[in-house]
């Protein structure tokens, strides 16, 4: 599965978001960026694995012509990015990626929100201090467009699987960038804010700064807290007199030797210490290899478990091969693509009544029924935090949980599948006028005997509210991990 951590993903959030601009384009015009636009979606219906998994052809295809009529009408060539129609798909796992150094000098010319933002939920919250507006304090509203309006207009960059709405969770720290882009000549920002307990809301004007004071600025945030805990792929914290160990898991794309020896220590210390209580937290964990969630599972599980996915898609063909780029970044050699398609040919059988080719024993080997639990399993609480940057394989963790009624999960839902997603295998073309980087996931994965996927991730057991965020933070706390802290000291699961 599709790794979504540390650089990589900034710089795709980056590179997607420097479109959105004023000034022209370096090498490509609003012509080519739309005849790119329509190439890609061409594309992916031949190419995805399952098109309108969460649409139908009608409905698509309205949206679609919506879409490049609202980019033809734009008087903002560098507006476009937010017509891109790869947010149609549904997929938190397609991405499009820009050429840097195409849209380097429009990321500078823009002018920039000044402040650090984040979000909760569908609001916009200050999240530095010693700024105009407090830390902590709600955003209403920028030059007249609320909260709810200003997320909306950055779907773009947050769309998630099916109809889930927690993408805005992984706009990190670019949060800001995204404003700055829905206003990107504005000299100023006219900002309505209500402060934390307030009956009255407050409106000021904040002046736009230039895009290096912006990018200073939107790194002073003080939201994460727990950045320590994100500092390796995997981090341990013992807190003794809570009983508590916490466990921050940023991806499951280690090698198994790698991430037992990781479990098996924490684990371990966790025994020798007799902790009660464990704090597992995924809420930025990209996802990796399937079989890596079940083995952290397997430290956690009282009794044997399935570790069951099936793969499947609509075609196994390698379409448009002359724009198809290899694992370094240069175009494919035929070779490469034989053995790509043979590949696919030899572990997926078509089912013609169901029109799918599903994956064979070649592809389910790493699937196991009654999956045992470590010998050095934990048999107390468990509680997992979750977010809209909870995807993939770590979603599949946060399902195994669940489904088997072995922790409680907190946060928000996730940005992938309860029940499927797509991963497995991903291709990576360019597209011929912009040489943009559309990467394409080749299969769906479903887990746990899952036949239908309702279009939702996994639900927390338990939500903050937005009063108890408001309160952590001013506190100087870690939201989701003080909450559980609480939870655990009242006793109440």
């Amino acid at each position: 599965m599709k790794q979504l951590i540390a650089s990589g993903m900034l710089m795709s959030l980056l590179s997607t978001s420097a479109l959105a601009q004023l000034q022209p384009f370096t090498g490509f015009t609003r012509q080519d960026l739309k005849d790119d636009f329509i190439y890609a979606t061409d594309l992916l219906k031949k190419q995805h694995p399952n098109p309108y998994k969460f649409t139908d052809t009608a409905t698509f295809n309205r949206r679609l012509d919506s879409l490049m009529n609202r980019l033809d009408q734009d008087p903002s060539l560098m507006s476009a990015l937010r017509y891109s129609p790869v947010q149609l798909f549904n997929d938190v796992h397609l991405k499009l990626d820009y050429d840097e150094e195409r849209v380097i000098d429009v990321f500078y010319g823009i002018h920039h929100f000044p402040l650090a933002t984040t979000t909760f939920k569908d609001k916009i919250i200050v999240n530095a201090k010693g700024e105009p507006i407090p830390f902590g304090a709600e955003i209403l509203s920028i030059n007249k467009k609320t909260a709810a309006s200003l997320l909306s207009e950055i779907g773009y960059a947050t769309y998630s699987d099916g109809f889930i709405r927690t993408g805005s969770d992984r706009t990190g720290v670019n949060l800001s960038l995204f404003i700055s882009l829905v206003f990107p000549e504005a000299p100023s920002y006219e900002v309505v804010y209500k402060e934390y307990g307030a009956k009255n809301t407050v409106t000021t004007q904040l002046k736009a700064v230039d895009a290096k004071t912006g990018y200073h600025n939107r790194n002073l945030g003080e939201l994460p807290f727990n950045t320590f805990l994100k500092r390796a792929y995997v981090t341990k914290e013992y807190l003794d007199n809570e009983s508590t160990g916490v466990l921050t898991v940023l991806t499951f794309m280690l090698q198994e030797n790698a991430m037992y020896k990781e479990l098996s220590d924490f684990f371990a210390e966790v025994k020798k210490r007799n902790i009660k209580n464990v704090i597992i937290d995924i809420r930025s964990n990209g996802g990796g290899n399937p079989n890596m969630s079940a083995l952290l599972y397997s430290f956690v599980a009282l009794k044997p478990f399935d570790n069951v996915f099936n793969y499947r898609t609509k075609n196994i063909d390698i379409h448009d091969p002359e724009n198809l780029l290899n694992g370094y970044g240069t175009k494919m050699g035929e070779e490469e693509i034989r053995q790509t398609a043979n590949f696919l040919k030899q572990r997926f059988d078509y089912d013609s009544s169901a029109g799918f080719y599903y994956g064979n024993a070649r592809l389910t080997e790493g699937s196991i029924v009654n999956y045992p639990p470590d010998k050095n399993n934990f048999k107390g609480d468990v509680y997992i935090l979750i977010s809209g940057g909870t995807v993939s394989a770590a979603t599949y963790f946060a399902a195994l949980v669940k489904n088997n009624k072995r922790g409680v999960l907190v946060g928000t839902e996730t940005g992938s599948g309860e029940a499927s997603t797509t991963a497995a295998w991903f291709n990576t073309y360019t597209l011929p006028k912009t040489k943009s980087r559309l990467t394409v996931p080749m299969s769906e994965i479903y887990f746990m005997k899952a036949k239908e996927d309702n279009g939702r991730g996994c639900q927390p057991d338990k939500e903050l509210t937005f009063g108890q965020f408001q309160q952590y933070i001013r506190a100087g706390k870690d939201p989701e991990i003080q909450y559980t802290l609480d939870l655990i000291r009242s006793g109440k699961r």
